[in-house]
C-alpha cells in the first residue's frame, strides 16, 4: 500500500508531494491522503500547527480588455484564498500588485482587494499579485480606440 506526503523546505512550505512505497518518520515529510495527493493546489501551502496555510490569489475582472481612451476602466478584483479556494474574509492586509512593471500597495479587504485601470496607449498589459504563498496574474488587451 502506498503512503502519500507532502514534502516541505526548511521554512514549511510543501514544495512536492510524493507516493512512497515505505513509511517515513521525517517533520519534513507530512503525511497526506490520497486526495490531498491528487489535489495540485496544496503545492506552496505551509504547514503550520498541524495544519496546510496559504495565502493565494486570484484575479477576475469584468472585461479582457478596454479602449485606449484613458476613460474606458477595467474594474478588476483580487481575491485571497486558502488552498481549497475559500475567500480568506478575515485577510485585510496589504498587498503587491505590480502592473507593467510598477509595483504598488493595494488594501484587501475581507479577502478581496479592487482596481481600476485605463489606459490612452493600445497593446497589453499585466496585472500580477506578488508575494502571496501562491500569485496570479491577468493579461488584458488595451484596443486601439481609433
Amino acid at each position: 500500500m502506498p503512503n502519500y506526503y507532502a514534502e516541505l523546505d526548511g521554512d514549511g512550505k510543501v514544495f512536492a508531494v510524493s507516493e512512497l512505497a515505505g513509511v517515513v518518520d521525517s517533520p519534513l515529510m507530512i503525511p497526506i491522503t490520497f486526495e490531498q495527493y491528487q489535489d495540485r493546489r496544496l503545492l506552496f501551502t505551509r504547514f503550520v500547527e498541524g495544519k496546510f496555510k496559504g495565502a493565494f490569489a486570484r484575479i477576475e475582472a469584468d472585461k479582457s480588455s478596454i479602449a485606449a481612451t484613458g476613460e474606458d476602466t477595467l474594474s478588476a478584483q483580487i481575491i485571497i484564498t486558502d488552498w481549497e479556494g475559500n475567500v480568506q474574509d478575515q485577510y485585510n492586509e496589504v498587498i503587491q500588485v505590480e502592473l507593467n512593471g510598477v509595483l504598488q500597495s493595494v488594501k484587501t479587504e475581507k479577502g478581496v482587494a479592487h482596481i481600476t485601470v485605463t489606459s490612452d496607449e493600445p497593446g497589453a498589459f499585466v496585472l500580477k499579485t506578488h508575494g502571496l504563498d501562491r500569485n496570479a496574474e491577468l493579461k488584458v488587451v488595451v484596443a486601439d480606440a481609433g
